[in-house]
Order: structure tokens, then C-alpha cells, then sequence
């Protein structure tokens, strides 16, 4: 686990195991975990979000997008801690079927899908980027980016300073990622 920024933390890495990495996010109603870890059984993700906060504190798991890699560990999480599970109405069904891309992980039910282009759940923002799925998302939390699978070419510079993606996480600078 690392701290990443102000209540922003690193819970799930590829050097942790992982296929993806997840990550532990305040907001002005508690804290949401952002992608699971793309492992069926994320018991490291769990582990780390519990050395920072009480299941009380924690509100929801947003997956950016069915792939396995955000979605994969979604089931152990949502019964694990009793996170709500969210996700963008085009990937949910997938997530429900417990299989996206072709690749089958276990299926778990949302309690909320997400149906517009552009959300907003206490002060995140939630917009729908469609790439590599239909339903892929982004969240964006004050100066934070949480960019899942989706390719980020150029950002608003002024106000995104840092970019976490599924994959990598970096500060921006003024030529975007």
C-alpha cells in the first residue's frame, strides 16, 4: 500500500500481485475503491483498505470498465467488505455475467449502474469515455484523475495534477500524460 496523495492510496498493484492496480479514495461521504485489482480474490486489496479505514467509512467499488483487470475481484470485494458495487449501465451486464472481453471472472450484480455521459456522486465526477468498452469510465476527485484502461492524450492541465490509471499513475504535466 502506498499513500498517493491526500486520502488518495494505492491499495493494488502489479507488485502486490495484481493484475491492475485499485485504489482508496475520500470523498465528502466516506471512501470508494476504484477498480478491484483484477484478481479474483484481492485479499491484499482488502487487507490495505482496512489498514486505512472501517468498513463503515467505505461507500463503494467503482470499476471503470468490465475488463478483468478492473473487474476481476469485484464479487470478493463487494462481500468482503459490503462496498456498494457501481458501474456505467453499458458494462453491466458483463459484470453480471461475470465474463467481458472474453475472459470469465465471478459474476457479481451492481447495486447502482450509472446511465449518463456524465454522473456526479458527492464530489465525484463520473464521465463515460466508451474506450476499451462501451461503458468505460473516468473519475475525476478535485486535482485527481482516475483514468481506468482509457488512454489519456491531453488534459486540462490546470486542473488535473495527477493521473491514476489502471495500469500506471503519474503527476500531469503541461503536455498532458
Amino acid at each position: 500500500m502506498a499513500r498517493l496523495g491526500t486520502n488518495v492510496y494505492l491499495v493494488g498493484s502489479r507488485e502486490q500481485g495484481n493484475n491492475g492496480n485499485s485504489y482508496l479514495v475520500g470523498f465528502n461521504e466516506g471512501f470508494v475503491i476504484i477498480d478491484s485489482g483484477g484478481i479474483s480474490d484481492p485479499l491484499n486489496v482488502a487487507r490495505n483498505v482496512l489498514e486505512v479505514v472501517s468498513r463503515k467509512d467505505l461507500k463503494y467499488l467503482i470499476l471503470t470498465s468490465c475488463i478483468p483487470d478492473a473487474a476481476a475481484g469485484a464479487k470478493f470485494l463487494a462481500e468482503t467488505l459490503g462496498v456498494k458495487l457501481l458501474i456505467h449501465e453499458l458494462d453491466a451486464s458483463w459484470v453480471r455475467k461475470g465474463n467481458c472481453m472474453g475472459i470469465e471472472y465471478p459474476p457479481v450484480s451492481p447495486f447502482m449502474v450509472l446511465r449518463g455521459n456524465i454522473e456526479k456522486i458527492g464530489d465525484l465526477l463520473i464521465l463515460r469515455t466508451g474506450t476499451p468498452t462501451k461503458g468505460s469510465i473516468m473519475t475525476i476527485k478535485g486535482d485527481y484523475l482516475f483514468s481506468g484502461s482509457s488512454r489519456i492524450s491531453i488534459l486540462d492541465t490546470k486542473r488535473i495534477k495527477y493521473v491514476f490509471g489502471l495500469y500506471e499513475y503519474s503527476r500531469s504535466n503541461k503536455h498532458g500524460f
